[in-house]
Order: C-alpha cells, then structure tokens, then sequence
C-alpha cells in the first residue's frame, strides 16, 4: 500500500512571498525538508473560485502558470512554476467527485506554496475549484469524499488564508502588529480545527463576531473545509506557520498527518 499521504492548510498572503524572504517562507521551506514526496498533489485554491466543482486539466505536459494578480513588479511575472500534467488521475478525482473537466493552469494560490514546498516543479499538481453556491457543510463533505487520494499517495493541499480582508492589509509593513478582530478570528479558528469542532466551522459566521471583518467574501476561509473533511480518525495535527502578515493576514496553516 502506498503511504497516506499528508493533507495540509497552508496560508499564501501576498504573491510578494514569492520574491521576499521573510520568517513565513523560510518555514515553508523548512516544512519542505519534512514532507514525503507524494505521487501527485491536489490543490483546492481560493483563487479558482467560481459556479462550480471542477478538476483541471492540461492539453500540455505541463501546466501553464497562471499570474493572476496584477501591479507587482516585473520579477515576479518572471516566475514559473511548469508542473507536469497527469489527466488520467484529473479523470480519476472527476469521476470520483462527478465533477466535470476543465482546461486551466495554476494559479497563484496553487503554485506559490510550492514554489517553496517541492521547488523543482516535478510532481503533478492538479487543482480543483471552489463552487461558491455550496453551503458550508457540503465543501466538508467534499473534503471526506477525497480523502481516499490520501491513501493513493496523492497529497491534499488547501491554499487560502485563515483571515483576508484586503482592505484591513498595511501593504507598507510585512511585520505591522496583528490587529485585535485578526488574532480573534485566527484563535477560534485555531481552536475549533484542533479540536476536530465541524460545527463551529461551519457555523463560524454566527458564532465568532469577527469573522465578517476578516472575510468580506468567503473564498480565503472555504479550502479549510475541505482539509477538515480529509481528516483520518488517527492524523495527528501540527500547527504550521502561526504567523501574522501586514497587521491583518493570518498565515496560520495545519498539517494532518498519520
């Protein structure tokens, strides 16, 4: 049997990580040096948010990466991260989900974090989106029907941010103090994903007050629930980069692992 792979959340704030080294890039690349090399890796990203559930494909043998953020400078739009391209297992994770195909490269959410955690670019990345019209319950349940990838050798990765509110961020200091309504909402969430608390996941809007002010829109917070859903009885849990970014962003990630 192959090794059960590892299903991590992970933070990815501003695409600036990609060119700055600071105290969150270093721990990914130290986490880099822990992880076992999967067979392939499945992306849930909160930049490919949209109407449905989809699984990307490529035409090519590699992936195209996407820039997909706009007014940064020109050494970032010199990066790239050309993954290759395993459709058969697209396929596989299509038919498991009965979701449908679509051609599409990485984006900045998929392939900034590894960048760091697998840097040669050699392993398949496969991405599957966020359908906006579902309730909170179901990205969980969405979360449970592919944890059986995890048992295939085929690592999970929900690339998001545990609070983003872009127009809270001071963009001028990385370092700037966490605001109060940030390290509420990261603490809850800390605690309740700790403690395997679905409920006060899915019911985070009622039951932490700060949690509108960390997410005007939802995407950052929804590839959570699919890691949650991912969850083996026997995973241990290992709080990764607890982190604060530009005074608001939360780069907190989790690793579960057996």
């Amino acid at each position: 049997m192959s090794e059960i792979m590892p299903s991590l959340f992970l933070g990815h704030g501003s695409p600036m990580n990609l060119i700055l080294e600071n105290s969150f890039t270093e721990a990914l690349e130290a986490l880099s040096h822990e992880l076992p090399s999967p067979k392939a890796i499945l992306v849930i990203s909160a930049h490919w948010y949209t109407n449905q559930t989809a699984v990307s494909m490529s035409s090519g043998i590699a992936y195209e990466t996407l820039y997909d953020f706009y007014g940064f400078p020109p050494a970032l739009y010199e990066l790239s991260y050309a993954s290759p391209s395993n459709n058969t297992l697209s396929k596989r994770i299509a038919a498991l989900l009965d979701a449908p195909l679509v051609e599409r490269g990485l984006d900045h959410g998929a392939w900034m974090p590894l960048y760091y955690l697998f840097p040669k670019a050699s392993i398949p990345v496969i991405q599957l989106s966020i359908n906006k019209n579902l309730p909170l319950i179901a990205h969980v349940k969405i979360g449970e029907q592919l944890q059986v990838l995890r048992e295939e050798g085929i690592m999970i990765i929900g690339s998001g941010n545990l609070t983003h509110n872009l127009g809270m961020v001071d963009f001028y200091n990385i370092n700037a103090p966490a605001v109060a309504w940030a390290k509420n909402v990261d603490t809850f969430i800390d605690k309740a994903f700790t403690s395997n608390d679905i409920e006060s996941l899915i019911r985070i809007e009622e039951r932490c007050p700060d949690f509108k002010m960390a997410h005007p829109i939802i995407d950052h917070y929804l590839p959570l629930l699919y890691i949650a859903g991912t969850r083996h009885e026997k995973d241990a849990l290992t709080s990764i980069t607890p982190l604060f970014q530009n005074a608001s962003l939360s780069m907190r990630g989790f690793m579960l692992q057996s």
